[in-house]
């Protein structure tokens, strides 16, 4: 288990004085990541194998949205490990010990020199300790696209600034490119997002939103189809 303690400034601030949804996605992020940083077992290993652990799909079920200035306690910890993927839970306590956010998020382990995933060995595995899984609805990992024409279809931008340390598209910025084509965002109350590709500054990414009864599906793909994230906000 690992912990942070920050208080939410103008940086994760949105249109409307709310958290934005990438703006959780950092919190989430950076507390998960410096578990793996820190972690007596699967620390020395990446750095040893040269190897990291990527994610393939995030749930995110907002309770409450964290106030400007207000201390925020988040916690993260393993709650199933095999030999190729991990699974995690992430919570955010606002400063009253309240839950304001509750997070899913799979993880699967790869090789940063040929970038495909990899196996690890059972005995890495036992020496790693896994808790008790968090009390929520866990819903699947693969996002279902509806089967009807989108609500709108446009190509976007991938900008320098959403690049990061691995030269695609950071984990949180796939919000920032989604939020753009749904109308008030930032009243989401769940967030899926399913990793499948990663965008690399320089491809074509087009962009499918798929409207339903209480949620929508935004999809972004290349011009042959190819998925690279799919988001889904309910409202």
């Amino acid at each position: 288990m690992y912990e942070t303690d920050r208080k939410i400034y103008c940086s994760q601030m949105r249109e409307g004085g709310v958290v934005g949804n990438s703006g959780l996605i950092d919190l989430l992020q950076d507390t998960s990541d410096l578990h793996l940083m820190n972690h007596p077992v699967l620390a020395p290993f990446f750095r040893e194998t040269g190897s990291v652990m990527f994610l393939t799909n995030r749930q995110v079920d907002i309770v409450r949205r964290p106030a400007y200035g207000e201390n925020v306690h988040t916690k993260t910890w393993t709650y199933e490990l095999n030999r190729m993927y991990g699974f995690r839970n992430t919570v955010i306590l606002g400063e009253k010990g309240d839950i304001c956010v509750k997070s899913i998020a799979g993880g699967a382990f790869m090789d940063l020199k040929n970038g495909r995933p990899m196996r690890v060995s059972a005995d890495l595995i036992a020496q790693v300790r896994t808790y008790e899984k968090l009390d929520m609805e866990y819903l699947p990992r693969k996002i279902e696209l509806p089967d009807k024409s989108p609500a709108i279809t446009c190509q976007v931008l991938v900008r320098r600034c959403d690049i990061d340390m691995y030269d695609h598209v950071n984990n949180a910025r796939y919000l920032d490119i989604t939020d753009e084509l749904v109308d008030d965002c930032r009243a989401a109350k769940r967030l899926r997002v399913e990793y499948k590709h990663p965008v690399r500054r320089g491809d074509i990414v087009i962009a499918d939103r798929y409207d339903s009864d209480g949620s929508c599906v935004v999809c972004l793909r290349d011009e042959t189809g190819k998925v690279y994230c799919s988001v889904e906000y309910s409202f």
